[in-house]
């Protein structure tokens, strides 16, 4: 199965990306779903058992994270857009989360790679990004982060579809 370890965004804040995601509507241009926004702390791909990583999930140990969602920009650049995305500020606080999780699955496949953002866009042709960057550098929104997930991707025609495997949640101290 095909895994990944994400944090939930409050259902507002997707809806609202979505709703600014909509200015990118354009052929080449393949919009998130509101519904499957997230912030990936690490892309563990194809693995025969989940068994295992829940076990070691447990035991990551993190208390609640302020974030903010704030502008707009693109991997790798913006004379090269692959992906389109939301930027996260959280006082290097889900770096530390993305790290643990990390620490904890050592030795398992995927990506370790960390970096505090959520995908609205994907692209497949060359793009000019610069007015929606200018227009949405500003804040779209604060939310707090009190769990992560383990979650699911099955890959279907009409794009991915997740579901949660387990809840990992912060442990009862205010940050």
């Amino acid at each position: 199965m095909r895994l990944f370890v994400a944090v939930p965004i409050p259902v507002e804040l997707r809806n609202k990306l979505g709703e600014k995601s909509k200015e990118l509507n354009q052929d080449g241009i393949k919009l998130v779903d509101p519904k499957n926004m997230h912030i990936t702390l690490r892309f563990l791909g194809e693995v025969p058992d989940e068994n295992e990583i829940v076990e070691k999930l447990r035991r990551v140990k993190f208390e609640k994270i302020s974030c903010t969602m704030k502008g707009v920009g693109a991997f790798p650049n913006q004379n090269h857009v692959k992906v389109i995305w939301a930027g996260i500020e959280s006082k290097e606080k889900l770096e530390n989360l993305a790290a643990k999780v990390n620490a904890a699955l050592e030795g398992f496949p995927g990506d370790e790679r960390f970096s505090a953002h959520i995908t609205i866009a994907r692209v497949r042709k060359r793009i000019d990004l610069k007015n929606f960057i200018e227009k949405n550098c500003g804040e779209f929104g604060k939310f707090e982060v009190d769990s992560f997930e383990l979650i699911k991707s099955t890959l279907l025609p009409q794009g991915p579809e997740y579901s949660v495997v387990e809840k990992f949640h912060a442990d009862d101290i205010d940050a």
